[in-house]
């Protein structure tokens, strides 16, 4: 339980380090650029990008594009907070088998299964990657929807296109390796589609993303990091859509008869726990049985040990006849169970979880109540 709460303690910061550095660049952006107010209030807000700007004389075109990007990341924070601030709470352990799991063609479908509206996903530990030739961590992501016609990136509960993650990226010293600042990057997934690949949801981002990177004069290193940035997400965002997944969300109140208050502008955000359960219990099993053991089956004397293969993503056929299809994130397996100590509880494929509940009162970003298996077209 103490571990449970200095994470949640440490995930109340990251966030909050997030609400400081978004509300500063828009506290900028009305300060000093007026003419953006009206688009950053249409960001904010969901609506599709109707006006059009008259920027200053002497203002660069590329100062323009970085200036409505930041506008652009403002607008996703903008709406996180709007949904409810539902912010994800990754397990450690859950999360290094995520990481680990494989997936190849994906059901597009499958994104509109996403628990709440907008939310933000909190990483128990950084992805080190190289972003434009310096070391730097990626600290979690926003999520959002996005459609091309209208210009427009909106909720996700409403008719979108595609889903698009904003990633937040510490940047670090490389002498001190000391944060040095903030920065963020817009990427775009094309769930729309019934199926894609990883490969082809990287293609999708950096074409969508080409203007922006324009200037990068290394190409291939930008994409290496749309790959980065993506595969581990694609994988949280997977199983977050499972039908299996194990969530938790604080405690419902009490009925009450008063009349609902507005909602705070700056409430604080609202956790929910992802793998809280599951990601314990598999690392106490891999801590049990993770050795290698004696043995004569071996030329070597020695045998490997009791372990569990890598999980991964897998389609299901259920319902009448099997007409239906659900994903669903099949856990890692045990190899050589024989080894395995009478104690340990070998864990296993698909582990049922309670369904998630829906607080009637708070209305904290969540989605409207749909089945929660993906159903397919047989």
């Amino acid at each position: 339980m103490n571990r449970r709460h200095s994470r949640a303690l440490k995930s109340r910061d990251i966030s909050e380090t997030f609400v400081e550095e978004l509300t500063r660049l828009e506290e900028g952006l009305r300060g000093n650029h007026l003419w953006l107010a009206p688009k950053l209030d249409q960001l904010s807000t969901g609506r599709p990008i109707t006006l059009r700007h008259t920027p200053p004389p002497g203002l660069s075109v590329s100062k323009q594009a970085d200036l409505i990007d930041i506008a652009s990341h403002v607008g996703i924070f903008r709406m996180w907070a709007r949904r409810g601030r539902v912010t994800y709470d990754l397990n450690e352990h859950l999360a290094s088998e995520l990481y680990r799991s494989t997936s190849d063609t994906l059901p597009g479908s499958i994104f509109r299964h996403l628990p709440h509206i907008n939310p933000l996903v909190v990483l128990p530990d950084p992805w080190p990657v190289r972003y434009q030739g310096s070391e730097a961590l990626v600290r979690g992501f926003y999520l959002y929807g996005f459609n091309q016609v209208p210009e427009q990136q909106t909720y996700t509960d409403e008719d979108i296109e595609g889903l698009g993650l904003l990633f937040v990226i510490d940047l670090l010293d490389e002498e001190t390796w000391e944060v040095r600042g903030q920065t963020h990057m817009r990427m775009n997934i094309p769930t729309g589609l019934e199926k894609f690949t990883v490969a082809q949801a990287v293609d999708f981002a950096a074409a969508r993303a080409e203007a922006h990177w324009s200037r990068v004069r290394d190409k291939h290193a930008a994409y290496a990091l749309f790959e980065e940035l993506l595969r581990p997400a694609l994988s949280i965002l997977i199983y977050l859509c499972c039908d299996n997944r194990d969530l938790a969300e604080p405690p419902v109140v009490k009925p009450s008869k008063k009349k609902r208050r507005p909602v705070p502008k700056h409430r604080d955000p609202f956790f929910v726990e992802v793998g809280w359960r599951v990601g314990p219990a598999l690392h106490a099993a891999r801590r049990a049985a993770g050795r290698v053991q004696e043995g004569d089956g071996i030329p070597s004397g020695v045998q490997q040990a009791p372990h569990q293969r890598c999980g991964h993503f897998r389609r299901f056929r259920i319902g009448k006849a099997r007409q239906s299809v659900t994903t669903r994130w099949v856990m890692p397996y045990w190899v050589r169970l024989d080894l395995l100590a009478e104690d340990t509880d070998p864990i296993t494929t698909v582990v049922p979880v309670d369904e998630q509940r829906h607080d009637p009162l708070r209305r904290r970003g969540l989605k409207k109540h749909r089945r929660q298996a993906v159903t397919l077209t047989a």
